[in-house]
């Protein structure tokens, strides 16, 4: 199979599994996007096994780790800032307080996992 060709079939598998889940919490069963969910990665799998051409190099891999590293610093940023206005303005409404203390956990259970990951990576990488 050809790199385009995959592409194609991964997105009509997208939008197949799209209209799937969908349908199926429109009508209020949360089993079928689930399975359908496992069916996809599934077969994604084994297409992307029949895939001849070369689909990712390492300067990809270098583009992707840049830019989950600034989506990482935006997201805590911009977060961090609303969580101080949200506390600000806890007095107009009580509610903002539990929607700041989601995010503000949010941020730190994200920032957590990075320095976790990051340490596995760079343990994996010195050996």
């Amino acid at each position: 199979m050809t790199a385009k060709k995959f592409l194609i079939y991964r997105l009509v598998l997208a939008i197949i599994l799209t209209g799937v889940v969908l349908a199926s919490v429109v009508i209020g069963n949360y089993v079928v996007p689930l399975i359908a969910i496992i069916t996809a990665i599934l077969l994604m799998l084994l297409m992307k096994k029949k895939v001849k051409e070369v689909l990712e190099d390492e300067r990809d891999f270098e583009i992707g780790g840049k830019a989950a590293r600034y989506a990482i610093s935006i997201y805590a940023g911009i977060s961090g800032i609303a969580v101080i206005i949200l506390s600000a303005l806890r007095n107009h409404n009580p509610s903002f307080e539990i929607v700041g203390s989601v995010l503000a956990y949010s941020i730190c259970s994200l920032l957590i996992l990075h320095i976790i990951i990051y340490k596995i990576l760079e343990k994996k990488g010195s050996k």
